[in-house]
């Protein structure tokens, strides 16, 4: 009986053949060709239902999508591989360019860097038309702002020059020489020391919209922070590595977390200290920002926060966001409630039963609105609002920051892939497409 299934199988599959080729035959003799057609139901049988309502249009790209960022003559979208433009429109495909990564920086003219697949070094693209404007062919870091980009040039292990780059021309803005084992680092540049978003939820599409470059950063070389002011390029200060202490640039002060092995455990002592003359500002103990991973009380983590605000535990466990400023707490969360985003401006607290958001100033602490929400929702807050994905419900809803106002409320399993002023990028596999945020309330479903 098996033998009998094998040769069945087998005449089947010469049948097949035979059938395919006296289409190719009847294709070659008369002209006619499958494959638009082919390609079209494909097309048709791939398409992606988004979001209800639909989006204004839905493409697929060329590479499975990692960011997209929206400016006002483009959407550009990174992927492993690859990085496209496409008209705000109508998704049509303005240009593409193969990479190693890709990151838009610039302000009014927005460009593109595309890191070159082999042989390092990266290439700066207008980018709506997609243009090459200019050209690096060094393979050190590289850090894109708005108003200039930053490039970490070493030419040995301890000789580095950091430039700030004018965005269109590449034209040199200063520069500034420092000793530092950065020839390491190359293509786009390990974060900054700086305060991190306090959820990883929307890291990646948030952190592609270009900003402009703060006052003081920290670059962090070998893990040595080079504290350097962006006006005119100098450095500021060098703080030395040391497993105790977690050190971050946060506005114009320097934040320094500290951990002592006390015990079975480990004490922690906050402080913000003055980079220009390194004089201590204030201190405070009982607050655990969560940099030290506790194995030896290494500090391994850099705080959490934005603007002037950060993330903070105190003794009892409660969530607290302190003062970059001054040290105080502006806000403590009820117990077992978490603090889950802030943009600096406005912090969302998610309830200790997981079922509720409520949305507080990050510079009162005062309550501002509260709705209902999933456990397993997925929150941000971008340009727009506060965005809220709810993956078991398919819901997707942005809610203005201060007052809860629904901007944005639609039925959908997607994932939010870029976001933008009055936009979000939304995709599924590599269909994506734009979901546009009113700029007044919409009514609830």
């Amino acid at each position: 009986m098996a033998q009998g299934r094998l040769v069945g199988r087998i005449e089947a599959f010469l049948g097949l053949i035979g059938i395919i080729a006296l289409v190719v035959t009847y294709s070659i003799l008369t002209g006619w060709n499958p494959l638009p057609k082919v390609q079209s139901w494909l097309a048709g049988a791939t398409r992606t239902t988004l979001s209800k309502p639909a989006p204004a249009w839905v493409v697929r790209s060329g590479d499975q999508p990692d960011t997209a960022t929206v400016l006002p003559n483009a959407i550009v979208v990174t992927a492993e591989g690859s990085v496209e433009a496409r008209n705000p429109g109508d998704g049509k495909l303005l240009w593409t360019y193969a990479d190693s990564w890709a990151a838009v920086g610039g302000g009014t003219r927005p460009v593109v860097l595309v890191g070159r697949p082999v042989g390092g070094g990266f290439d700066v693209y207008d980018a709506t038309s997609g243009v090459r404007m200019w050209s690096d062919g060094s393979r050190d870091a590289v850090w894109p702002f708005q108003d200039m980009i930053l490039v970490l040039h070493c030419a040995h292990d301890f000789d580095c020059t950091l430039y700030a780059d004018e965005p269109t021309t590449g034209s040199h803005l200063w520069s500034v020489p420092m000793s530092a084992a950065g020839s390491s680092t190359h293509g786009l540049g390990k974060p900054l020391a700086t305060l991190q978003p306090i959820t990883d939820d929307y890291t990646k599409p948030l952190g592609a919209v270009p900003v402009d470059v703060p006052s003081l950063i920290g670059l962090n070389l070998d893990g040595d922070i080079h504290v350097v002011s962006t006006a005119h390029g100098h450095e500021v200060r060098v703080y030395p590595s040391k497993p105790t202490q977690r050190i971050v640039v946060a506005g114009h002060d320097v934040l320094v977390a500290t951990s002592t092995v006390h015990g079975d455990g480990c004490t922690y002592t906050l402080s913000a200290r003055d980079p220009a003359t390194n004089n201590t500002l204030w201190s405070r103990s009982g607050y655990n920002a969560h940099t030290s991973t506790g194995l030896g009380c290494d500090q391994r983590n850099d705080p959490k926060g934005a603007g002037g605000v950060f993330l903070a535990t105190d003794t009892s466990g409660r969530d607290v966001l302190l003062s970059v400023g001054t040290g105080q707490a502006v806000y403590r969360a009820p117990p077992n409630a978490h603090i889950v985003a802030t943009d600096g401006s406005v912090a969302v607290v998610r309830s200790a039963d997981g079922k509720t958001l409520t949305t507080v100033s990050a510079n009162s602490g005062a309550s501002l609105w509260s709705r209902a929400a999933a456990a397993a929702a997925l929150v941000g807050i971008g340009p727009d609002g506060v965005m809220i994905v709810d993956p078991g419900n398919s819901r997707l809803v942005v809610t203005a920051p201060r007052t809860g106002a629904v901007l944005v409320n639609v039925e959908s399993g997607a994932t939010i892939l870029g976001v933008g002023q009055r936009a979000l990028i939304v995709n599924i596999g590599r269909s994506f497409g734009p979901i546009l945020v009113r700029t007044s309330a919409v009514v609830h479903p």
